[in-house]
């Protein structure tokens, strides 16, 4: 039996968070997914808490905001409006989705979406999708483009718990426009902004039901 080497711990320890637990939690169903929020910020605090333990991990990127943020911030914009296009013609194919009847009918709670889905949800997904997994593992996809993959694999993989197949497909898409945009930058603020403008474009148009596991 060969000796184990340090990438094969890692490699273990990446299946088993990213690919075993999600699966746990998918097979587990209604169990666990009324407890969605819970269970991705109790796993962000602990890897936040890793990361800050570990002497090699820059904490800046947890507060940086890339010099030269102009041109990714108009990428993110063009996107955005390009994208977000697209997805409220997708949205008008789903005969149980009206959009904008969110902001129509619940104008006070869909504006608390708004404002705490990012701040909450988001920032929490990116410090575990994005953050914690490209520095843990970025010996395990030497390329950049391997490490984007991966994380938008997963990151798809970790939304099969909501029982349906429009979450983890939007979040592949997502999870690429969101590992791209990290891979160039290595800013958590900046990739936290992207990813909340789709978030709350999704809530708004009505497909964020795709998205909610019942914990409100």
């Amino acid at each position: 039996m060969p000796a184990m080497t340090p990438r094969l711990p890692r490699a273990l320890e990446f299946a088993l968070v990213f690919i075993g637990l999600p699966l746990l939690l998918a097979w587990q169903g209604e169990a666990m997914r009324r407890w969605l929020l819970p269970q991705i910020l109790l796993i962000a605090a602990l890897m936040l808490v890793t990361l800050w333990r570990d002497p090699s991990f820059d904490r800046r990127q947890l507060r940086l905001w890339p010099t030269r943020w102009q041109p990714c911030l108009t990428r993110i914009v063009l996107l955005l409006v390009l994208g977000g296009a697209a997805v409220l013609a997708l949205a008008l194919q789903f005969p149980q989705v009206e959009p904008f009847d969110f902001p129509r009918r619940h104008p006070a709670f869909w504006l608390l979406v708004m404002l705490l889905y990012p701040l909450v949800s988001v920032v929490a997904q990116e410090l575990v999708f994005r953050v914690f997994l490209f520095h843990r593992y970025r010996g395990l996809f030497p390329a950049p483009w391997a490490l984007v993959l991966a994380s938008a694999a997963v990151f798809a993989l970790a939304h099969a718990q909501l029982g349906n197949a429009v979450a983890p497909a939007l979040s592949l898409v997502g999870g690429l426009l969101f590992a791209y945009t990290y891979a160039r930058s290595r800013s958590l603020p900046l990739v936290v902004l992207e990813h909340g403008l789709w978030g709350d474009w999704l809530f708004t148009l009505g497909l964020g039901a795709y998205f909610y596991g019942g914990h409100l």
